[in-house]
């Protein structure tokens, strides 16, 4: 905490408020790349199907990135975040729920809120300081990125208890604990806006 009142001075909260947020949507994200696949094997599909759904999930987060970064740009930073976040868990949620072939369009539009914000988290953070790109760019990426992968054999325990499915669906209520941190986020997206 020391580092980033140094490093980002009065706006090291807002830095914070991004990062925590980060953090849980790679925790959601992780766990559910890395422990569908066991999921949707368990349910009779191939393993080629669950790689193909790997992909989609990703594709989906390569067509949001840049989605969410062009509305970014015309309204703002956090609309985009309440709007995916708030989506994300009934887009998992309805996912994890149906059958058959429709399960590929339900991982595309997971994927798609799911991953959306995550170039805009970087972006934000760097606006706010842009003396420290480089360290929040480690921050968002590096570091929030990385204690969502460190999360998965917690996710993975759980579901040795409980169930793959059982997990994932409660995994799928953690974006809606991130709304609340978001309404705490700088209305505007520029340093100047919020100092």
């Amino acid at each position: 905490m020391g580092t980033l009142k140094k490093q980002f001075g009065t706006v090291w909260k807002s830095i914070f408020l991004i990062w925590l947020v980060m953090v849980l949507r790679a925790v959601v994200g992780q766990s559910f790349m890395t422990f569908m696949p066991v999921l949707l094997v368990s349910r009779g599909y191939s393993l080629v199907s669950g790689g193909l759904m790997i992909t989609l999930f990703a594709l989906a987060g390569t067509a949001s990135g840049l989605l969410a970064g062009f509305l970014a740009d015309r309204a703002g930073s956090r609309p985009i975040f309440l709007f995916s976040h708030l989506l994300m868990t009934p887009a998992l949620l309805v996912m994890l729920s149906l059958p058959g072939s429709w399960i590929f369009g339900g991982v595309f539009v997971a994927g798609f809120f799911v991953l959306a914000t995550l170039p805009l988290g970087v972006t934000l953070a760097q606006e706010l300081a842009p003396g420290g790109r480089s360290m929040v760019s480690s921050l968002m990426m590096g570091l929030a990125y990385g204690l969502g992968g460190a999360v998965a054999p917690v996710v993975g325990k759980l579901a040795d208890l409980y169930s793959v499915s059982s997990v994932l669906w409660a995994v799928s209520f953690v974006p809606l604990t991130t709304v609340p941190l978001i309404l705490l986020f700088p209305r505007g997206s520029r340093r100047s806006e919020v100092g």
